[in-house]
């Protein structure tokens, strides 16, 4: 019933508008594989266009005196062509992780003879200043556009000072095309109102990028924050739980000590009248026997609480070291890259296991909530003879994905750790990570006690000193 309250409550929770923008962010890569299609065969029809209009005669004048073959079509400059469109289909499809090296890479490639190509070239080039400002941040957009638009303002002055595109004495030929052999400098006025109209063009994607862009940051963080609420909900719903549950273990407690200090004291009565007053120590007894039933009567009334309706009490173990592949499974279905390494023997000491368990389980839980889904996160445990060395580290944020949501974490978790680690004498430290690869580094030392190496299991030297009688038989599923 729980677990139908708790699905029906995370449906509840706020999702990305509109069915096909779910379905398109459900699968990137199909969409850049998609772009990345139409954009080859745009080029390939540009090629296309580029060679027949290479053999189209006009009204008497000979192909020479018409549209020339393309220079990026002769050799050795088609090979180059070639790699020219694999580099910006390369760029296209890692235009999510890499949008700002992308747009700079498809610039330098637009440098040169298109041809036809141009036009689908240029679209790639809009499509990189967009995506800028929507997967990196507005400052990267701004970047990006002032490289475009300085590369585009240098490319038509190389072409006025050139003299490569306008007729000098204006003649045009009978089929209203100036001669290739006539060109001469682009005028001062038409420089700049190309440069004026390619920068604002260029401008308004910018803004498209970075209003759709704020608007997606700005979504995805309300969705995080409304789960981020929701987890902490039932985070505190479980607090009152085990405050709850540590109350009728004081209760217990007392109970227990109460009863058995009157029943003890009632035994020793009834030893010392067994002789001289039968029927008192036959009353002792009595009230003995009673007040065990009443104290096993409260006993059993507090468990029931602490046990779900229509649910048997659990009697396994606290998790341990042993458990943590399991963890690192339940991270690795949550979205978080997790690698685990364990080396060494156990040391014996359940309650230092516990320890190392929870260590790595805030530490991998600090990942989910700061570096987000997609993040890589390592955890090496090293268990030596005197003590455990616990290390989990993250790499950061995943290039791409949206900005973890600042104030999620209660700041209480680290402190927590370092309260648990100085039961049992070690230290706990933790912070940024300097040089490459950045991320966030959890250390922890926990030294292993005296008397738990004493009770490690086929330890010659345990069994030594304290003999197989010390160890105790019992399994772990009886201990609670």
């Amino acid at each position: 019933m729980n677990a139908e309250l708790s699905t029906a409550a995370e449906v509840r929770l706020p999702r990305s508008p509109g069915v096909i923008r779910r379905a398109l962010a459900a699968h990137p890569l199909a969409v850049d594989v998609f772009i990345v299609t139409w954009y080859v065969l745009g080029c390939l029809l540009g090629v296309f266009i580029d060679l027949v209009a290479a053999q189209a005669p006009v009204d008497g004048l000979a192909v020479s005196d018409w549209f020339a073959l393309p220079g990026y079509l002769h050799w050795p400059w088609w090979p180059l062509a070639v790699l020219r469109v694999l580099v910006i289909g390369a760029a296209l499809l890692f235009r999510r992780r890499y949008p700002l090296a992308g747009l700079i890479v498809v610039t330098v490639a637009m440098l040169g003879d298109h041809g036809a190509q141009a036009l689908a070239s240029g679209v790639a080039l809009l499509f990189m200043i967009y995506a800028v400002p929507v997967y990196r941040s507005v400052a990267a957009g701004w970047i990006g556009y002032a490289i475009v638009v300085v590369a585009s303002v240098g490319g038509s002055l190389v072409s006025m000072l050139s003299g490569s595109t306008w007729s000098t004495t204006g003649e045009i030929t009978p089929g209203g095309v100036v001669r290739a052999g006539d060109a001469a400098a682009m005028s001062i006025p038409d420089f700049i109102v190309v440069s004026v109209m390619t920068a604002i063009w260029y401008l308004a994607v910018l803004m498209l990028g970075i209003n759709l862009g704020n608007r997606r940051r700005y979504l995805q963080a309300i969705i995080d924050r409304a789960h981020q609420l929701a987890r902490e909900r039932d985070q505190l719903a479980q607090l009152a739980v085990a405050e709850e549950r540590s109350r009728i273990a004081r209760e217990m407690h007392d109970i227990v000590a109460h009863s058995l200090s009157v029943m003890i004291a009632l035994s020793e009565d009834a030893a010392r009248a067994a002789q001289a007053a039968p029927d008192a120590a036959v009353d002792s007894m009595t009230r003995s026997a009673e007040t065990g039933r009443t104290a096993l009567a409260e006993m059993r009334r507090l468990l029931g609480a602490l046990t779900e309706q229509g649910e048997q009490a659990e009697l396994v173990p606290q998790p341990g070291v042993q458990d943590l592949p399991e963890l690192a499974r339940g991270f690795r279905d949550a979205g978080v890259d997790v690698s685990l390494e364990i080396s060494g023997e156990a040391s014996g000491d359940r309650g230092q296991d516990l320890a190392v368990y929870r260590v790595v389980q805030e530490g991998l839980t600090n990942v989910l909530r700061y570096a987000g889904t997609g993040a890589r996160a390592e955890v090496r445990i090293e268990r030596l003879p005197d003590r455990t060395v616990i290390e989990v580290r993250d790499f950061g944020a995943k290039p791409g994905s949206s900005a973890p949501v600042s104030g999620v974490g209660s700041g209480r978790g680290i402190a927590g750790l370092r309260e648990r680690a100085r039961v049992f004498g070690g230290e706990i430290s933790a912070g940024p990570v300097a040089g490459p690869g950045a991320g966030w580094l959890l250390h922890a030392e926990l030294p292993v006690s005296a008397a738990a190496r004493e009770r490690v299991p086929g330890d010659p030297a345990a069994q030594q000193e304290g003999g197989a009688d010390d160890r105790d038989p019992e399994p772990d599923e009886e201990r609670r």
